[in-house]
Formats: structure tokens, C-alpha cells, sequence
């Protein structure tokens, strides 16, 4: 049976407590503690126990008991909020399932005229809320404000539909000649598209889409900085539309647009966003009978390759990049290096590390031929910058550090020292084993998560982050039910969580867990709580979207032994993780987080944790791959494997030594 929730206080807990003996267990048959049960559980129990009937009734209702029960804890946690926690939704959340914002609140207490004034002057959010807004004199000004927005008008065609008059409004909403008109950027047919999809003819349907087409690649055109996420952003969006449709939406862009939308947002997209680009870049560049080779060398895409170079190689993508011709394949490596590398005293563009890590990333090809042209390039642009610029006619930077490497020459060293220890005994052409870069550049020996870092007096403490949106609240829900599951003892305290792990070999697990709403007043009271209980955490994980990340990086303490990024793009908060947590892993994602693949990373490393008092990578990565089957779980960055967290430590120690 479920694990109770205990309401702390009366009783705290005492670390040292934990790992008391067990209560020696009664000789004789122990006798249940008589509970009234529920009603439909009590009435199959009473039934004739001979009958399948009965005894499939009984199972029924014991397991509706138990879900009402465990529904029940989690309420109970949820609402054990601290003191200036907020008030949870109620009346005025819209159907998008977000708060009304403050202009709709003023209109549900102003009345008619208030709300006529709102859906003049915000229609998108007068028809965004629209529900709460029944009456007929709301209808009126709604059916006034198709004009100035029709896609919002589409896009409340659910709670339009279901009202007198609503169908009215949605079907002037559709002239496709409106629409047409405001189309602005294109964004509003992308947003829109699925009631678009079963409303419109499939001849106006298809009209519009090339509109709204050439009108986003336009915008894109105008403002590539502020329009490029929103487009990532929308095919991520897109993830279960069929693909011709998906990627429709690039339809009018150029391999330059291209370009600049894969290394302006890449390392923040799905893997399938990503590969779909990369594809279709690669069918533009042959239509418009070009090569990667003239991109990276032409005047307007060519400030972007670096970054280009990193989503692309970061992605998995290499083998696309480099194709199948090593003369062009080693040609477009020395124009990678130039773009990558910092001349003239500049800093490179992107974090050093990063850039060693993708060079490194570039050469772990299956295709010999292409892997050789690389080395040999590599190689070669070693050897001339260890050269004086004098002498190579490079614009290289002449400070050097004491080894007499400049910079570029030592992130070309460390490239290849990464890349040789990948090689696992296959052989590296003659030139690129003439540099000796193991014995010149090398690698740093990552920590190991052993015993000794992770528990204290058999206890390993984990400090879990929620943040109070509809994410964390589904993921911290999703925490309670995987930990009662598993047997887990979970204990509300006010504004945090505590769950505990069965004891296995003489170890249990804590987790410190914020509860979503609970905020800093919440989070103070958890550490003032493990301070009381002698409770220091090893392992801290961020459960939450990126725009939160910065409140768990205060978490993080120079002791703290490994760092879950749970977030999309947490692979990006490597360093600012390192430099606070010096010996710290960090499991990350360069794309997105997923909540599933979270809770079975999490869930794996647990078991491994109770049952090893370490954590063996081999292992966990082992069994994630044959219990994870979300394809996203391919963009998590194993720890002891992960390219820039070897490179930024190889390179700290490296500048710090000179």
C-alpha cells in the first residue's frame, strides 16, 4: 500500500534517525487496525466472495481507493504552501488555461461597456477569454472585433462554437480576404492552423499558407534576431503535424534564411526541428546549385558560420556537413577553423570551450576517408600556428602563453587530444599522429561520483527545484507520484517537500523538494530545515523551464557533486555551473527538456544510487537506453562523455597553469 503523507511538523525528522536499527518485527500474524472504507470498496467486499464478479469489483474499487488516496496526498502537499504563497486559480483562468490578465479582470468587474472597451482596444485577449464573457451584449462586441483581429477569432472557435451566435462570428472570421490582409508576419496562419485546417477549403487553405509563407520569411528577412525563435519556437510547436506540413513553413526561405535560422537557434531546438532544417537547407543549397563550402565563404552568411558550425556538429549532423568529397570536405574544415578560431587578439564569438568540443564533435565520423581530410586539416593548422605570423602570413594572435602555444593553438591541441581518446585504437592518419596531441595538450581526469562525495553517514541528500507555472506544477505531481510508487515516505513541511527512500544496504535517499507556489519564502524554509538537520546537498536538480534556471544556480555550492539541468538548452549553463561547482558533473540537454525522460533519468540513477553508493555512467546510460524510449532522450549529454565539459576543464587547467 501507498506510503502515507505525514503533515511535519509535530515531528521532524532526524538525519541521524534514519539509519536506526529496524524495530524488531512481531513473531505472530501482526492484526490490521480496523478503517472504515469506502463505500464502493465496502460493498464489493461484501459481495459473494466465490463469484469473478466480486472479486473483480473488490480490485476495482481497491484500486479507485488507492487513486483517490495517493490524488488526495498530492493536494495536501500541493497545499502546504508557505506564507506568502499565492492563491491558486480559480474563476478567472481563460480556456487557454492561463490567468486573465489584469485588463480582463477590470472588464469582468466594469460590465458590458468595459468589455466593449477591452475588445477594442486588446480583441486578442478579449477573444482569448472569451468564456468568461457569456452574454449577449459580449457576442455584439466580439462579432465588432473580427475585423481588427480575425486569427483570434479562429483560434477561439472552441469557445465560440459552443455559445448562440458564436458560429456567426467564427464564419466572418474566415473571408480569405481578411486574412489575407492580416497575415502581418506570417506567425498568425502558423498559430492558427489546425482549426484553419478544418475549416477552410483546401484551395483557400493552400492560398493562404503560401501568404503566410513569403509574409514570415519577410519578417525573418527584416529582423532575423527577433524572428528566429519565434520560428523555432513554432516548429518544435509543430512536432506532431505530418512533416510536408511541418516544414512548409520554410517553404520561401533561402539557404542564406537557412543558415541564419539553424546557428541563431539551433542548439535550443528539438532534434527533429533541427534535422528537418539541416535537410531542407541541403536541398536549397543544391537548387540553388551552391555548397556549404560557398556559404561559409560568402560575405553575408559567413559572420554566422561559427555559429552554424556548432548547432549543426552539436546536432549530430557532421556527416551532413562534410558530405561525401574529402578535398571539399578538408576545405570546408580550414574555413570552419578560421571561423571559429580567435585572431588578432579576439576572443572567439563562442565559449572556447564549446568550440573545442565541436571541433572535436566534427571528427568522430564513420566515413574514414572524410575523418582523415579533417585530421589532416586539423593537423596542418596546429602546425602553422605554432609558426610566427611572420612567417605563415597568418593574422594570428602573437601573445602566446608558456608553452609558447597561442591560444588557437592550444584549443587546436586540446581538439585533438579529445578526439584521439575517442579513437579507441583506430587509426588517425600520419600527420594528425605526428602532432602527439595526448602528450601535449592533455585531457583533464573528470571527477568520479563515488560513495565518499555522494552520501554522508549512509545519506545522500538531493536538492530538487519547482517554480509555480503549469509545467512545474505537472512535473512536481508527477515527482509525488513516482516516489509514493516506489514506496517512497513523503512529508509535507510548509512551503517544501521531503520524500525518503526506503533503506537499501544501509542507505536511503533524501530529496528536498521545492512545493510549486511556496516561492522564496518556501525556499528559505528547506534550507533552514536541512541546516537544523545536518543536511548538506550533493546533488542538485532544476525541474523547471530555462527562464527559471538562474534561481537554481543559487543552489549550487562549491561542494555540490553533480548538477541536473532538466531545462531545454541547459547544456548552455556548463560553465556558469563549473565555475560555482568547480568539481561538479553536469547532465544536461542541448535541446529540449522533457519531463518523462527527466522522472526515468532520475528514477535509474536512484536505483543505482541505493543499490551501488555511486554512480557508474555506463550503467545509467545502459539502462536508460532500454527504458527510455522518447527520441529525445538522445540529446542528453552523457557526463563523463559530454566534449565541452572535458574541454572547459582541460582549458581552465590549461590558462590557469600559464
Amino acid at each position: 500500500m501507498a506510503q502515507p503523507v505525514t503533515e511535519l511538523p509535530p515531528k521532524p525528522i532526524h538525519a541521524a534517525e534514519l539509519m536506526a536499527p529496524e524495530r524488531p518485527k512481531p513473531q505472530g500474524r501482526p492484526q490490521p487496525v480496523a478503517a472504515k472504507p469506502p463505500a464502493a470498496l465496502s460493498n464489493a467486499l461484501n459481495a459473494d466472495p466465490q463469484t469473478a464478479e466480486a472479486r473483480t469489483a473488490a480490485a476495482k474499487a481497491a484500486k479507485a481507493a488507492r487513486m483517490a488516496e495517493a490524488r488526495a496526498a498530492d493536494e495536501r502537499i500541493m497545499s502546504s504552501r508557505a506564507s506568502d504563497s499565492r492563491p491558486a486559480d480559480g474563476q478567472t483562468a481563460c480556456a487557454d488555461h492561463e490567468p486573465a490578465s489584469q485588463q480582463v479582470l477590470d472588464a469582468l468587474f466594469g460590465g458590458d461597456a468595459a468589455f466593449a472597451d477591452l475588445a477594442r482596444r486588446s480583441p486578442a485577449e478579449a477573444f482569448r477569454c472569451s468564456s468568461l464573457f457569456p452574454g449577449d451584449a459580449a457576442l455584439v462586441a466580439l462579432r465588432d472585433a473580427v475585423p481588427q483581429a480575425p486569427f483570434d477569432a479562429v483560434g477561439a472557435a472552441d469557445q465560440l462554437s459552443t455559445r448562440p451566435g458564436g458560429e456567426e462570428i467564427i464564419a466572418r472570421a474566415l473571408d480569405l480576404g481578411l486574412l489575407t490582409r492580416s497575415l502581418e508576419g506570417g506567425m498568425p496562419f502558423y498559430e492558427t492552423r489546425h482549426e484553419l485546417r478544418k475549416r477552410l477549403p483546401k484551395t483557400d487553405l493552400r492560398a493562404l499558407e503560401i501568404h503566410a509563407a513569403k509574409a514570415l520569411a519577410a519578417s525573418l528577412a527584416r529582423d532575423p534576431a527577433g524572428m528566429a525563435p519565434k520560428i523555432g519556437a513554432l516548429l518544435d510547436d509543430m512536432v506532431d503535424d505530418p512533416p510536408a506540413d511541418r516544414f512548409r513553413i520554410t517553404m520561401a526561405m533561402s539557404s542564406e534564411d537557412l543558415l541564419g535560422l539553424i546557428a541563431r537557434i539551433g542548439p535550443q531546438l528539438y532534434t527533429s526541428s533541427l534535422d528537418g532544417l539541416v535537410n531542407i537547407l541541403r536541398i536549397q543549397v543544391k537548387l540553388e546549385k551552391r555548397s556549404f563550402l560557398d556559404l561559409a565563404r560568402e560575405e553575408r552568411t559567413r559572420p554566422l558560420w561559427a555559429e552554424f558550425f556548432v548547432a549543426t556538429v552539436g546536432g549530430g549532423r557532421a556527416a551532413s556537413l562534410f558530405g561525401t568529397n574529402p578535398a571539399i570536405a578538408r576545405e570546408l574544415m580550414r574555413e570552419s577553423l578560421r571561423a571559429l578560431l580567435p585572431v588578432d587578439g579576439k576572443p572567439p564569438a563562442i565559449d572556447t570551450a564549446v568550440v573545442i568540443g565541436a571541433l572535436a564533435d566534427a571528427m568522430d565520423l564513420d566515413s574514414p576517408p572524410i575523418r582523415a581530410a579533417l585530421e589532416d586539416e586539423l593537423a596542418a593548422r596546429y602546425r602553422a600556428a605554432g609558426d610566427t605570423p611572420a612567417k605563415t602570413g597568418l593574422q594570428e594572435v602573437s601573445v602566446r602563453n608558456g608553452t609558447g602555444d597561442t591560444p588557437a593553438r592550444s584549443m587546436i591541441g586540446l581538439a585533438g587530444s579529445l578526439h584521439a581518446a575517442r579513437l579507441s585504437g583506430r587509426p588517425a592518419t600520419p600527420a594528425f599522429e605526428a602532432e602527439r596531441f595526448p602528450q601535449n595538450h592533455p585531457l583533464v581526469a573528470l571527477p568520479v561520483l563515488s560513495g565518499q562525495r555522494l552520501f554522508r553517514n549512509g545519506i545522500n541528500v538531493q536538492r530538487m527545484t519547482f517554480y509555480d507555472d503549469p509545467d512545474g506544477r505537472a512535473s512536481f505531481r508527477g515527482f509525488l507520484r513516482q516516489h509514493r510508487a516506489q514506496g517512497w515516505a513523503l512529508h509535507a513541511q510548509s512551503g517544501f517537500a521531503v520524500a525518503i527512500s526506503p533503506e537499501r544496504h544501509g542507505r536511503r535517499i533524501i530529496i528536498v523538494a521545492d512545493i510549486p507556489g511556496a516561492g522564496d519564502a518556501g525556499r528559505a524554509a528547506a534550507w533552514d530545515w536541512m541546516a537544523r538537520e545536518g543536511l548538506t546537498p550533493s546533488i542538485v536538480i532544476h525541474r523547471g523551464h530555462s527562464y527559471h534556471e538562474d534561481a537554481t544556480m543559487t543552489e549550487i555550492a562549491p561542494g555540490t557533486a553533480l548538477v541536473f539541468w532538466g531545462s531545454c538548452g541547459g547544456h548552455t549553463r556548463l560553465r556558469s555551473t563549473l565555475e560555482r561547482a568547480p568539481d561538479a558533473l553536469v547532465l544536461a540537454t542541448q535541446n529540449i527538456g522533457v519531463s518523462t525522460v527527466n522522472e526515468a533519468l532520475l528514477g535509474i540513477m536512484e536505483e543505482r544510487l541505493l543499490a551501488d553508493g555511486a554512480i557508474d555512467w555506463n550503467a545509467v546510460w545502459k539502462e536508460a537506453r532500454g527504458r527510455i524510449r522518447d527520441r529525445r532522450f538522445a540529446s542528453y549529454k552523457r557526463p563523463d562523455q559530454d566534449s565541452a565539459n572535458l574541454a572547459f576543464r582541460a582549458w581552465q587547467v590549461q590558462t590557469a597553469s600559464h
